[in-house]
């Protein structure tokens, strides 16, 4: 059962380095302790079931990838950065709108290279 929760722990940090997220910050959406979150990602312990679907509400993913490490993305969205994806996913249509924006200069730029 170790090596399950090493490979979550490992799983959660990249997720969380992913979303630009300290151990610090994550602990306090998760509303627990800075060592619970490092112990966590080291698979010393396990979070809740409960504060697993949070985790992954915040880290926009699913528990089949959180667990079994199996990702369902298709593969380009699995190469965006979620925080990426995240802002896509915003109810804020200025900034979904600035963003593609951004997008779209971005790749005017490479292709005039």
């Amino acid at each position: 059962m170790n090596d399950l929760y090493t490979d979550i722990g490992c799983r959660i940090a990249q997720l969380r380095h992913e979303n630009r997220l300290t151990q610090a910050q994550l602990a306090e959406k998760l509303d627990i302790s800075v060592k619970h979150m490092s112990e966590s990602e080291r698979g010393l312990t396990c979070l809740s079931m409960e504060k697993l679907v949070l985790l992954c509400e915040i880290l926009s993913t699913d528990m089949d990838y959180l667990i079994r490490g199996i990702d369902h993305r298709e593969k380009a969205e699995a190469d965006i950065p979620s925080y990426i994806v995240e802002l896509f996913r915003s109810d804020d249509e200025s900034q979904k709108q600035l963003l593609q924006e951004y997008f779209l200069l971005f790749k005017k730029i490479r292709e005039n290279k």
